[in-house]
């Protein structure tokens, strides 16, 4: 459903008139992508073998950031053969083609629920979502950790770019750098989903918010003292900060897959997207305000440490998972 709604607002696209109809389009089009995550968590979880929850979880992370690395690339392509109206023509047809797998997909197992059967709201199912993950240490500690990861990291996010410039980086490889990013988190996500099992899940997040906050750390000190460097080297930084970033998203995904029964997924994963929602819009004008008045490097900087020591908390706090549990006592 939420494929072939997007389907029509990007077809809308293509004849809207106005600048201001397009900002309406976009708004809409990510409104509506927000019902499409909680959804698709939920269908891992019925369909996915608990012992392999890891695994999907990586391969779910891995089409993310393979289309992110690929879609514009590929819009870019579209836009110099053509014209942008004929790249939203062909977006709006991928979610068509995406929306036919879907359907291609077997029938959810139907989930008993332990509640009698009630019509429920959205704010309700919302509640039931926050009261579930605050009355369980291990998915409290998860969300609460990965909102105040997103909270820092978009506070440097959308200064990337001018941090780039800063470090002498030429227009022609600034693209190349971000989209190394992506490239990264393709390449831990593979490696997390091969070896992930190997290792505690909180273990995985907390050195992988140590590993991006160190990086972004050193990237703020480089741009503060205005170190010059060749732009191989920065690629090569940011594509470890994408590494660790899949080591951030891709057990978070799993802890929250594996501590939620099948029936509450899609509502803790859209309460938990909820929360984060909030943070990552009120960070932006924070680091863009700390910018103005102490200069770009100076927010990567404080920020990355920040990230780093949230890292090294994580990994002292280390809460069990109950798949880690299963394991000690051979249930799995």
């Amino acid at each position: 459903g939420a494929d072939l709604l997007r389907a029509v607002i990007v077809l809308g696209l293509v004849w809207a008139p106005n600048f201001y109809s397009v900002i309406a389009l976009v708004f809409t089009k990510g409104l509506v992508s927000t019902f499409f995550s909680p959804a698709r968590q939920s269908a891992i979880r019925s369909l996915v073998p608990e012992e392999d929850l890891l695994a999907a979880s990586s391969l779910s992370q891995l089409s993310v950031q393979a289309a992110k690395v690929l879609g514009p690339a590929i819009g870019g392509l579209i836009v110099a053969a053509a014209s942008p109206r004929v790249a939203f023509a062909v977006d709006s047809v991928s979610y068509l083609v995406s929306a036919v797998f879907l359907s291609r997909l077997p029938s959810l197992p139907s989930i008993a629920s332990a509640k009698p059967e009630t019509q429920s709201s959205f704010r309700a199912d919302l509640r039931e979502g926050l009261v579930y993950i605050v009355h369980r240490r291990t998915l409290a500690v998860a969300v609460i950790s990965m909102a105040a990861a997103l909270f820092i990291i978009f506070t440097f996010d959308s200064l990337a770019v001018l941090a780039l410039k800063e470090l002498g980086i030429g227009e022609s490889l600034v693209g190349l750098a971000v989209g190394s990013i992506g490239l990264g988190t393709v390449l831990g996500a593979v490696a997390i989903g091969q070896w992930g099992k190997q290792l505690p899940p909180f273990r995985i997040m907390g050195a992988g918010k140590l590993l991006v906050g160190t990086m972004v750390a050193g990237l703020g000190a480089a741009v503060a003292l205005r170190v010059s460097g060749t732009g191989a080297i920065w690629i090569l930084l940011w594509l470890a900060i994408g590494w660790g970033a899949a080591a951030i998203i891709v057990p978070y995904s799993y802890i929250l897959q594996v501590e939620t029964p099948p029936e509450l997924v899609g509502r803790v994963f859209a309460t938990a997207n909820g929360v984060q929602t909030v943070f990552q819009l009120l960070a932006p004008p924070l680091g863009a305000g700390i910018a103005e008045l102490l200069g770009v490097g100076f927010v990567f900087a404080i920020g990355g440490g920040a990230l780093a020591l949230l890292g090294l908390a994580v990994l002292f706090i280390h809460p069990q998972v109950k798949a880690e549990s299963s394991l000690s006592t051979g249930t799995v």
